[in-house]
C-alpha cells in the first residue's frame, strides 16, 4: 500500500474546513513545518502523526486507510448532502455554499 502522507494530512485537515495555520497551532507547530508536511517535502515525526490523529480523533489505522474520508470524518448526514450535491453546476453550488454560510 502506498500513501502520501502529506496529501492525506491535507485531506483531513480540509474535510474539517481547517486552516493550515489554525491546525499547526492546534498542533503546536509551525505553519511552515505543515506546509512542507502537505507539499511533501518532509515526513512528520511519529510523535507528530500521532498528536495529529489525536487531534481528528482518529486512530493511527485510520489514518492509513483509504476509506478514513467517508468512514470516519464524513457522518451519514454530510454523505448524503454530497450525495446531492454531486451533480449541482458550480453556480448552484456557489448558491449551496452561501446558503450554508448564512446558516451558521
Amino acid at each position: 500500500m502506498n500513501i502520501d502522507i502529506g496529501l492525506r494530512f491535507r485531506e483531513i485537515r480540509m474535510s474539517n474546513n481547517l486552516s493550515a495555520n489554525k491546525l499547526a497551532d492546534g498542533l503546536n507547530i509551525n505553519p511552515s513545518t505543515l506546509t512542507k508536511i502537505e507539499n511533501g517535502n518532509s515526513l512528520p515525526s511519529i510523535k507528530l502523526l500521532i498528536n495529529f490523529c489525536d487531534y481528528f480523533n482518529i486512530s493511527l489505522s485510520s489514518f492509513f486507510d483509504n476509506e478514513i474520508e467517508s468512514d470516519s470524518i464524513l457522518t451519514p448526514e454530510l454523505k448524503e448532502l454530497l450525495y446531492n450535491a454531486k451533480d449541482l453546476t458550480p453556480e448552484q453550488l456557489t448558491i449551496l455554499t452561501q446558503f450554508l454560510k448564512a446558516l451558521k
